[in-house]
């Protein structure tokens, strides 16, 4: 016999069912147009979320089931194929975006790599915050400093573009552009350790070309008049 408040319960699980079907279209929708990894990382909270809930409907749903005595009926087996297609959906979200962190985390520690121990601890907390376009350019710029195509004076003018910019870093980014006022390392090798906090100063989306044909001259040009227009 069925408890009384069964067609209640039912109604209320289909009406939530049918809102998570919603959030989830939303979800997909989002993912799909959104191209930087930042921000499509930042889902994953989001969808976890949606899984738990999922999770919870699925077991409310088994509970209603174990009270019919004959076989579910038509909208009781059409709620169980969208929870169970919820769930897939969700779990393929979920996977890519663990391949989002992942390949995230390998770009920042090729980064890292092309530093000595002392300076990987000194920038780690920068390079946590670089999203792939930045760590694509900032290994660029690395390039090109490190194959002599960047002047002395130019280095010169990017250390002190950059040292009067300190103040507005946060303390963890502030501690590494202390770098450039070590008396004991030439203009390049301070360069190079202070490169990471660039992005965090310049807004380089669309403006410098990332593939080949990089052209760090321009590139560099650039930085500098966008930097002293702040």
């Amino acid at each position: 016999m069925l408890s009384p408040g069964f067609h209640q319960r039912l109604q209320d699980l289909e009406d939530h069912i049918a809102q998570e079907q919603e959030l989830l279209k939303e979800f997909e929708e989002a993912l799909r147009e959104e191209r930087d990894p930042r921000y499509k990382a930042r889902y994953r909270r989001d969808i976890e979320r949606q899984k738990e809930s999922v999770s919870n409907y699925r077991q409310e749903y088994n509970e209603l089931k174990q009270e019919l005595t004959g076989q579910p009926s038509d909208r009781m087996q059409e709620m169980g194929n969208q929870l169970q297609q919820m769930d897939a959906k969700l779990n393929i979200l979920l996977s890519s975006q663990v391949a989002i962190y992942e390949n995230l985390d390998q770009m920042r520690q090729d980064l890292l790599l092309r530093y000595d121990a002392t300076e990987q601890a000194t920038i780690i907390a920068v390079a946590q915050h670089l999203d792939r376009n930045q760590l694509v350019l900032t290994q660029n710029l690395l390039d090109a400093l490190e194959a002599n195509q960047v002047s002395e004076q130019q280095m010169q003018q990017m250390l002190a573009v950059l040292e009067e910019r300190v103040p507005a870093l946060p303390p963890s980014q502030a501690a590494v552009a202390e770098i450039i006022k070590a008396p004991e390392l030439d203009a390049k090798h301070k360069l190079k350790v202070t490169l990471p906090l660039v992005p965090f100063l310049v807004d380089y989306e669309g403006e410098l070309e990332l593939g080949s044909g990089f052209n760090i001259k321009l590139a560099w040009e650039q930085l500098l008049i966008k930097l002293r227009r702040k």
